[in-house]
């Protein structure tokens, strides 16, 4: 394969009218529609390549009907190779509420295209850090969109945060606060014993909800001894819908090399964690 999707998970959504997710929208048959063979020409006379991740609309019967991208590597061509093969091909299993029934919603949809026979089509074991800052204003509209890749700021617009079903009012009213206030998402991958450590940003905010995904990766990049931790205000909600852990889902990853260049077995960390940043007043 010339792309590999690392990750689809369920964007939250807020605000009573809409329906809550117990389980999210997933993939279908991924080799079968992101391979070599459909790596954009132009990106490969390019030398193109890199992670793209997708914010994918799917319908109540699993089939995909909008996709925007939401961050790139700065290739015109691989984001609409991206949402081409996504839309023409890509096929989910539909969320599902509460009471089981199928539902429309959104997924992230991360992708890494490797140029073919370059590289290694497994997930990196980090080190990774991924940042989105929102800020809502007191009449509950969206006035500012920050995103931080590797402690790089990307280039962005109001679009990239939020999308169709969120609901600040429902989120302000969930959390209880008045006048502006912003929001912060986290997404970090670290190989070794260490956890990340909080961005001094958030400190004396309040943590919503922290999921750490803790495994071990032997030499080939086989996760065992898969655990998930999830605390925070949210996390007794969280628990009742409990996301695959890569041991069940077959995920690989690339392991770290030694000094010699050689890949070892090491443990690998994933944490997620969304806080409340403290006021700025």
């Amino acid at each position: 394969m010339a792309a590999l999707v690392v990750a689809a998970a369920a964007m939250p959504t807020w605000g009573n009218s809409t329906p809550r997710v117990a389980k999210e929208a997933a993939p279908l048959d991924v080799a079968n529609w992101m391979g070599a063979d459909n790596y954009p020409p132009a990106a490969i006379r390019a030398g193109e390549q890199g992670r793209v991740v997708a914010i994918v609309a799917v319908d109540a019967t699993g089939h995909p009907t909008a996709c925007r991208i939401d961050v790139s590597i700065g290739s015109p061509t691989l984001e609409k190779g991206t949402c081409a093969l996504i839309l023409a091909r890509g096929r989910f299993t539909p969320a599902r509420d509460a009471k089981d029934r199928a539902i429309a919603s959104e997924v992230t949809f991360p992708i890494r295209w490797v140029l073919p026979g370059d590289g290694d089509n497994r997930q990196p074991s980090g080190p990774l850090d991924f940042a989105t800052i929102m800020t809502i204003a007191a009449d509950d509209t969206i006035a500012g969109c920050e995103i931080i890749v590797d402690g790089k700021p990307q280039t962005t617009d109001l679009t990239r945060c939020g999308g169709p079903d969120f609901k600040p009012a429902g989120l302000r009213a969930s959390l209880k606060v008045v006048g502006s206030f912003q929001m912060r998402s986290d997404f970090v991958i670290r190989n070794g014993e260490t956890p990340p450590s909080m961005p001094a940003l958030t400190v004396g905010g309040r943590l919503l909800s922290m999921r750490e995904a803790r495994q071990s990766v032997d030499t080939n990049g086989v996760p065992t001894n898969c655990t998930v931790a999830v605390s925070g205000e949210w996390a007794e909600e969280a628990k009742k819908y409990p996301r695959s852990t890569a041991c069940d889902s077959g995920q690989r990853f690339i392991p770290p090399r030694d000094k010699d260049g050689a890949y070892k077995a090491a443990q690998v960390l994933v944490a997620e964690w969304t806080t409340l940043l403290p006021s700025p007043n």
